[in-house]
């Protein structure tokens, strides 16, 4: 572990700690409370504050939920104890890998900042004394040697090095066993509020860049090889890819904490304007992404399989679902022992036009998805005012959205 985690020291909260929460695992397909056997469903909210990054016409929002000068514990507070009344179980935040308002106080720091990480213990300690699991998601890599792991093999670049690069793969694990790490020498009965830890937001690759660019020729990598002529060779060794970076993520967080359990999510193909796994050719769409397999995921050491859906009409859904192999799918996660949920689902302004139409939306969307065997859902989001313009936030209008919620619960 990196050598900043022995030096990291927070002072007590001001409200005496409660009692541990139970922790959560999977057992034959479901998640329950590990003593007693008590079946858990996740449902809440994705809980985001955003700030403006870059400059010029590089100018984007990104996630500023702990940063050490924005960071707010009031409205935290009011949020868990919403939450606790309502009876909702989870929220999923988004750790900050940049510099200076992130995990890394200064350029060419040496290790994880003490004052992030207080916040994510503040952030932490709140949703346990309301009885509130979390899902911290792990973007990116921190600028941070430790975790640096070199020059990409040949034919991988871009950003499709976090899932095909072996070094870049290390340094994503060790970051996330790090951050378990440190929270276990904070309070190690902090660890069983971690529903479960985040590879990554969406894991996904990029069309556009190598190896899925190339058109010909043989692919060597981690011992196998690939036919670049042939799009589901290229699916397999994205497929292959995932696979390892989920399986050596659960490996080193599970040394920290080997009841902890890791996670991986993904948005559909659909929703990048494609039809399904190994169609990079078939399908034209001017969106370079596309998603790690569902399939892959259910084969790896992700404790679930998390898959976002943003429906965009009545019938939306069944393209998702062709899109992702669903029977197949669901087949799979059964046959593995791996629950599905929804780590994110939401409104967007342009198909939802008020909020009373957009709560009816959810009612009827999260009515099917948990028929169709999802455990569970994660609104998109709480209360974010920063992205008033294009979702509708849970608290918008009069609440409607948020009671839908809440009867979907029951």
């Amino acid at each position: 572990m990196l050598a900043l985690l022995g030096a990291v020291a927070v002072s007590a909260s001001s409200y005496p700690p409660p009692k541990q929460l139970p922790r959560i695992t999977v057992r034959s397909g479901q998640f329950v409370e590990a003593v007693s056997g008590k079946p858990f469903h996740p449902r809440g909210f994705n809980y985001i504050r955003l700030r403006t990054a870059g400059s010029g016409d590089q100018k984007f929002l990104w996630h500023d939920t702990l940063n050490p000068a924005t960071y707010s514990s009031a409205r935290t507070e009011a949020m868990f104890a919403d939450l606790e009344r309502r009876g909702f179980t989870l929220v999923r935040i988004f750790l900050d890998h940049m510099t200076g308002a992130g995990f890394v106080a200064e350029a060419g720091a040496e290790g994880l900042s003490p004052a992030y990480m207080r916040k994510l213990f503040d952030f932490l300690e709140r949703a346990r004394a309301h009885r509130v699991y979390v899902i911290p998601c792990f973007c990116y890599l921190p600028d941070v040697a430790g975790y640096r792991g070199g020059a990409p093999p040949e034919n991988v670049a871009g950003m499709n090095r976090p899932y095909l690069d072996p070094g870049y793969m290390r340094g994503k694990a060790r970051y996330m066993a790090d951050v378990c790490a440190a929270i276990k020498k904070h309070d190690p009965s902090l660890l069983s509020t971690v529903f479960a830890y985040e590879l990554e937001n969406e894991s996904h690759f990029i069309a556009t860049e190598p190896p899925f660019s190339l058109t010909s020729g043989t692919i060597h990598w981690q011992g196998k090889t690939y036919d670049a002529s042939r799009p589901e060779e290229l699916q397999r060794q994205a497929d292959d890819g995932i696979i390892a970076a989920v399986n050596a993520a659960a490996e080193a967080v599970k040394k920290v904490d080997r009841q902890a359990m890791v996670g991986a999510s993904v948005f559909t193909f659909q929703a990048v304007g494609r039809t399904g796994p190994a169609r990079l050719r078939d399908d034209k769409t001017p969106d370079g992404r596309f998603p790690a397999r569902p399939l892959a995921i259910a084969r790896s050491k992700s404790a679930y399989v998390d898959i976002h859906f943003y429906p965009m009409s009545e019938t939306s859904l069944d393209g998702d679902y062709r899109s992702i192999e669903f029977p197949e799918l669901r087949a799979a996660c059964r046959k593995a022992g791996k629950p599905m949920i929804v780590g994110e689902i939401g409104c967007f302004r342009h198909v939802y036009k008020d909020v009373p139409t957009a709560a009816e939306g959810m009612r009827k969307s999260l009515a099917r998805l948990q028929r169709d065997g999802f455990a569970g859902f994660l609104y998109w989001t709480y209360d974010n005012d920063e992205q008033n313009d294009h979702l509708w936030h849970a608290l918008a209008g009069k609440g409607e959205i948020i009671a839908e919620l809440e009867q979907a619960m029951r």
